[in-house]
């Protein structure tokens, strides 16, 4: 072994946070014999360091912060396209570091060129990051360097990672108006409820006016908020903290899972998009030369939904008994027959992977549709519901005036 290389196995690494501008901080990793040169190695990188302290035998892969997955899609697009031009990966890893601006980002990188300096692949790099790179990513990047198509297994899973991205923002977008509008409303009631309301009807009883039935109720409603606000609030916070300790509970997960499928209209979004997501990313990973097995684990594990993913381990046990694809999806009462009859054609015809992918676009489409659905039905129903509640006050403060005028004619 030579000289050199047998120093650098026992160079003790450091981790580091230094300046690199006026206002601009990095962090990362450095390997050095001491904490001195550690230092000099950064000042002659043109770096000012900040504190250096020996990282801890853990490495710095498992405290990493999981990063978003928009910036990890694009750092994959980056990378593949570095790639196609011809690129060496090492070039590629190490050009992107210079751009990127996320801190987080940039460590893994550097740790990533480390572990490939090393003699690593580079899906055993991605490895050691189980926080930002799912198995899914590792298995097609390591399918991909069999085949000698890691540009374009890279391209295919930023394709995959922006579908998933674009799929959560339109889910988002169809529920986050009427969210919205239901907080507006609810403020809008509890302000008329305990301030606005309270001071009319305090005019009309000094003014001894028996108040009606509706306006009792609106007053009676009053007092219980303002006398017993505080206790109101300990029991929403406790409610909120015991929902969220029943949802911990394996069992409690699956029913919650298995109505949400059972909701009208909702329960159709849930499952073309968890359909759509398996379609797509089995279709990945068999294009790239995964085993049909592996495909069909990796695959479950993606998905959200606990009934379906129930049902994939099924599939996948159909499979392995020795079934089709087509014939084990059959059995699956959450499976349309659609996916079926499309699977089998392409088992037939030696092109599963494309027909899989056909039918993710199928269910991407509807999903868009039913996503519009649901946004042109939430908005009516809560623009509905806070009228009915707020005609209800309004109505109750206005009837005491109108008896005023009626008993002064």
């Amino acid at each position: 072994m030579p000289a050199m290389s047998a120093r650098r196995i026992f160079m003790a690494k450091f981790l580091y946070k230094a300046k690199t501008g006026p206002d601009k901080t990095i962090e990362g990793n450095i390997e050095a014999d001491s904490e001195q040169m550690a230092a000099n190695k950064l000042m002659q990188s043109g770096y000012y360091p900040i504190w250096i302290k020996k990282e801890t035998a853990q490495g710095s892969e498992f405290r990493v912060q999981r990063i978003r997955a928009k910036e990890i899609a694009a750092f994959t697009r980056q990378l593949s396209e570095l790639l196609n031009s011809g690129l060496a990966l090492y070039n590629s890893l190490n050009v992107i570091e210079n751009q990127t601006e996320n801190a987080q980002l940039r460590l893994v990188i550097r740790g990533m060129k480390d572990s490939i300096k090393d003699g690593n692949s580079f899906s055993g790099s991605l490895k050691k990051y189980p926080n930002v790179f799912s198995d899914v990513y590792v298995n097609l990047v390591k399918s991909g360097e069999a085949g000698s198509l890691l540009n374009e297994v890279l391209g295919n899973i930023a394709d995959f990672l922006d579908k998933e991205e674009d799929m959560k923002a339109k889910i988002m977008a169809a529920l986050s108006y009427p969210i919205l509008m239901g907080i507006v409303g609810a403020l809008t009631i509890f302000i008329l409820i305990t301030f606005v309301a309270p001071r009319l009807v305090n005019m009309l009883t000094d003014m001894g006016q028996t108040l009606p039935l509706a306006t009792r109720i609106l007053i009676g409603l009053s007092d219980f908020i303002k006398r017993y606000w505080v206790l109101i609030i300990v029991f929403i916070g406790a409610s909120a903290l015991l929902l969220k300790s029943a949802m911990q509970q394996p069992v409690v997960k699956m029913n919650i899972d298995r109505l949400k499928l059972k909701l009208p209209v909702f329960g159709n979004m849930v499952k073309h998009a968890e359909l759509a997501r398996f379609t797509r990313m089995l279709s990945a990973l068999l294009k790239n030369g995964v085993p049909m097995l592996s495909s069909l684990k990796i695959t479950s594990g993606i998905i959200e939904n606990r009934i379906i993913k129930e049902d994939l381990d099924f599939i996948h046990d159909d499979v392995k008994a020795g079934s089709t694809l087509a014939l084990a999806i059959k059995k699956r009462k959450n499976f349309p027959i659609l996916i079926s009859n499309m699977t089998a054609v392409g088992e037939q015809g030696g092109f599963l992977d494309r027909m899989l992918l056909n039918i993710a676009h199928t269910y991407e489409v509807e999903l868009d549709r039913i996503v519009k659905v649901i946004t042109s039905l939430l908005e009516p129903i809560f623009i509905l519901a806070i009228g009915l509640v707020v005609g209800f006050i309004v109505i109750a403060m206005l009837l005491p005036i109108f008896q005023i005028s009626l008993t002064a004619h």
